[in-house]
């Protein structure tokens, strides 16, 4: 076992345990090196890693079998594949940060050997690093004589060295191995983590900023604005309200050709529904992942994320049900209307509307005008302001996300009728 410790000068608040293949890289390394030797061995690490997220066989299993499937490999072209895996953003920033807090930062890896992990320590500046023990003869590495490492076994001596108790520990990590160390753990945080980590974490963060970890480790008074909690969940807000403009674009893409506005929105709801699925595997789907990481909300990391799919549902039934003249207005409301309360509530809003939490006087009020404004262009005079004062009032339900699928639909109900179209 390679293991490098900067022997403590001071007295540390903790010890932050950082998992590397997948979450500091995106990939795995041990995979990548495999690919190197052919189709037929990689095909046979791709049926090993099923095996082992299945819990069909250990983490010992699969790395003792996968590194006899990567045989002999040259170590300088090991240490450029790990160079080339690609990194979750601002990690030497963030490890900077935690060491300036007083925090003692760890690399441990249970796949990845230890002369890898030592060039990664020293870009990220992490004080340790701990890696499995590989037989080199020159630049040449034996795949097949690896030696295990206990991730427990090194916390513990490392407790002992800074004087810490588990407590004191948080670790960070992704896959199954890091179960027991997440239990044991003061606080486990998932960092895009697979299902059976999901259930065993504290803290479950899903994207690709590592900044998104220390407003959960470093009290928020110590944390520049910028790092702090409400910074991320503006940015997410900003980005999923952002997909509700696009709903203005579908009703008007209907106008022209329904049949593909519908197939299309419907075809985004089933891809979406999946990608949701495999993302509480732990497995990402190009570009829809991407987009659920960053639009989905903290409380929204244990299970699907439906908001998106009542929303999709409401606007493909009122397109299906109504003429355009009414649903374009009532999809133009849970488009527009809805994104501009939501940001400027949780922007501005100090007084919550009859004490709910997420419902904002103002937030409320921006509702209001904006569907006002919107049916003033669209629907007769008359109908304007009671229209858009039951699409408020449906704005106002507390229920998860259900204001997504009837705004749309109850609106244009109410037009539909009131204007005889």
């Amino acid at each position: 076992m390679e293991r490098h410790t900067l022997l403590p000068k001071r007295i540390y608040k903790g010890l932050v345990v950082l998992d590397v293949d997948g979450v500091l890289f995106k990939d795995i390394f041990l995979k990548r090196i495999v690919q190197s030797k052919g189709i037929t061995r990689s095909l046979k690490m791709l049926l090993l890693g099923i095996k082992y997220f299945l819990d069909k066989i250990t983490i010992d299993s699969l790395l003792v079998e996968g590194y006899r499937l990567a045989g002999t490999f040259d170590a300088n072209k090991a240490q450029v594949t790990a160079e080339k895996i690609r990194r979750v953003t601002h990690i030497k920033e963030t490890v900077e940060i935690l060491r300036r807090e007083g925090f003692y930062v760890s690399l441990i890896s249970a796949g990845i050997p230890g002369f890898v992990l030592r060039n990664l320590s020293e870009e990220i500046g992490a004080d340790h690093y701990t890696g499995i023990d590989i037989d080199m003869k020159g630049n040449s590495i034996e795949g097949s004589s690896i030696s295990l490492i206990s991730k427990i076994d090194i916390v513990e001596t490392l407790l002992k060295d800074l004087n810490l108790r588990w407590e004191d520990v948080i670790s960070v990590a992704d896959d199954p191995n890091n179960v027991e160390l997440l239990k044991r753990s003061g606080k486990g945080i998932g960092f895009n983590p697979s299902r059976r980590v999901r259930r065993y974490s504290d803290v479950v963060i899903e994207g690709n900023d590592f900044l998104e970890i220390l407003p959960h480790i470093v009290p928020n008074e110590n944390l520049k604005r910028k790092y702090r909690l409400s910074r991320f969940i503006w940015k997410r807000e900003f980005f999923r309200k952002g997909i509700h403009i696009f709903g203005g674009l579908v009703a008007l893409l209907a106008r022209h050709h329904e049949i593909s506005a519908l197939l299309a929105l419907g075809g985004i709801i089933v891809l979406y529904l999946l990608s949701e699925l495999f993302r509480i595997l732990g497995v990402s789907v190009v570009f829809l992942s991407y987009i659920t990481k960053k639009a989905q909300r903290k409380r929204e990391t244990r299970g699907i994320i439906f908001g998106p799919v009542l929303l999709g549902c409401g606007m493909l039934l009122t397109i299906l049900i109504y003429d355009f003249r009414v649903y374009l207005p009532a999809i133009l409301i849970v488009s527009v209307s809805d994104t501009l309360s939501a940001l400027v509530g949780m922007r501005f809003g100090k007084t919550m509307l009859f004490g709910l939490k997420n419902r904002t006087l103002i937030g409320s009020t921006v509702f209001f005008l904006s569907a006002c404004l919107i049916l003033y262009f669209t629907v007769p005079l008359w109908l304007v302001l009671p229209a858009a004062v039951l699409s408020t009032l449906i704005e106002i339900i507390p229920y998860y996300n259900i204001d997504n699928f009837l705004i749309p639909l109850v609106t244009a109900t109410f037009l539909n009728f009131s204007w005889g179209v």
